[in-house]
C-alpha cells in the first residue's frame, strides 16, 4: 500500500465520534502497520440544529462537507450514519463498506417509562422524522407529533424537562452510547419500518481510489453489504430523502433478500406498502424492484 496513513473523516457529535472510533479500531486490527487518524468536520446539519431538515437541504447537510473533504483529498474515507445518506451522492464517490448494526429498530423514550399505548390522549411526541410521524399517527392518531432536532443528550433532556411526553430515537445509537436503559418501548421493524440504512455505519471514499475502496470494504461486513446495497438502490431509484416519508426493512435468508416497506405518495397522500424479493447476489436489482413497486402506487 502506497501510504502508511489512513485519514478518516467524521462529524464531531458524540455519536459520530463513537462510530468513527468503531471504524478506526477495526482498521487498526486489519492493518496494524498503518497509522489511522480521524479528522472531525463540522457539517451544515451540526451548525443548524433548530431548522427542520426539509427547510435547509434535507439529510445531505450531514455529509456535504465530508464529501467535499474526500473530493479535495484531505481525508481518505468518510464515516457516515447510512441513514444520513441521500440518493444524491457526490459524483465520483462510492459507498464501499457497511457495518452490521446492533439494531435497526426505532424506540420510544418517555418520562415515566410508559409505552406508546399507555400515553394519555393528546400526548406530545418529539421527532424530526416524517417517517416516524406517519407511523406513529397510524398507531395513535390522537397524538401530537412535534418537531425535534439536536443531539441525543439534548433530546433526552427535553423529555426530562417535560417539553415532550416522549421522543423517538434509533436503538443502535443509544446502544453505542450506553443509553439503552432509557428505552421505554422497542418497535417491531417488520411493521414500524426503519429508515433505509438505519443503524448502519457506512464508509464512503473516492471511486477511483482502488486501495481505499478495498480498505473500506474490508472494514465493513460482507453479510451487511447486500442488505445495504439493496437499500441504497431503493433510495437511488426513488430519489427521495427526508422530504418524503419512506421506510424499509430488509433481511437476507438462504440467498434471498426480502424487502418490506412503505412510502407516502406526495400527490395523493396514500400510504403505500409493498414487498419485494430477489437473489442476494443482485441486491441492486432487488432495491430497484422495491422502488418500482412503491412508485407503482398499488398497495400489496
Amino acid at each position: 500500500m502506497r501510504n502508511r496513513r489512513i485519514i478518516l473523516g467524521s462529524r464531531g457529535s458524540k455519536l459520530a465520534r463513537v462510530q468513527a472510533t468503531i471504524i478506526a479500531e477495526r482498521l487498526r486490527k486489519l492493518f496494524p502497520d498503518r497509522e489511522i487518524v480521524t479528522e472531525f468536520i463540522v457539517t451544515s446539519g451540526d451548525r443548524d440544529q433548530k431548522s427542520q431538515l426539509a427547510e435547509i437541504g434535507g439529510k445531505g447537510i450531514f455529509i456535504r462537507e465530508l464529501e467535499q473533504a474526500l473530493l479535495a483529498g484531505s481525508i481518505d474515507i468518510a464515516v457516515h450514519s447510512f441513514k444520513d445518506v441521500t440518493s444524491n451522492l457526490a459524483s465520483s464517490l462510492v459507498l464501499a463498506g457497511f457495518r452490521t448494526p446492533e439494531s435497526v429498530c426505532d424506540v420510544l423514550i418517555t418520562r415515566g417509562g410508559g409505552t406508546l399505548e399507555a400515553l394519555p390522549h393528546g400526548a406530545v411526541i418529539g421527532t424530526g422524522s416524517m417517517r416516524r410521524q406517519v407511523l406513529l399517527q397510524r398507531l395513535r392518531p390522537d397524538l401530537s407529533v412535534a418537531a425535534l432536532r439536536g443531539n441525543i443528550d439534548t433530546r433526552l433532556a427535553k423529555v426530562e424537562s417535560g417539553s415532550y411526553d416522549g421522543i423517538m430515537l434509533s436503538e443502535a445509537g443509544l446502544i453505542r452510547l450506553g443509553l439503552e436503559q432509557r428505552i421505554s418501548e422497542r418497535f417491531d421493524p417488520d411493521t414500524f419500518y426503519p429508515a433505509p440504512g438505519q443503524g448502519v455505519i457506512t464508509l464512503e471514499t473516492r471511486e477511483d481510489d482502488a486501495e481505499m475502496v478495498a480498505v473500506a470494504r474490508a472494514a465493513g461486513d460482507q453479510a451487511q453489504y447486500a442488505l445495504s446495497v439493496a437499500e441504497l438502490s431503493l433510495l437511488t431509484t426513488i430519489g427521495f430523502d427526508c422530504r418524503t416519508p419512506l421506510g424499509v426493512h430488509t433481511i437476507g435468508e438462504n440467498g434471498i433478500l426480502t424487502m418490506r416497506g412503505f412510502f407516502v405518495d406526495e400527490s395523493s397522500g396514500q400510504f403505500i406498502e409493498q414487498t419485494a424479493q430477489g437473489p442476494e447476489r443482485d441486491p441492486a436489482a432487488v432495491g430497484k424492484m422495491m422502488a418500482d413497486l412503491l412508485l407503482g402506487g398499488t398497495t400489496k
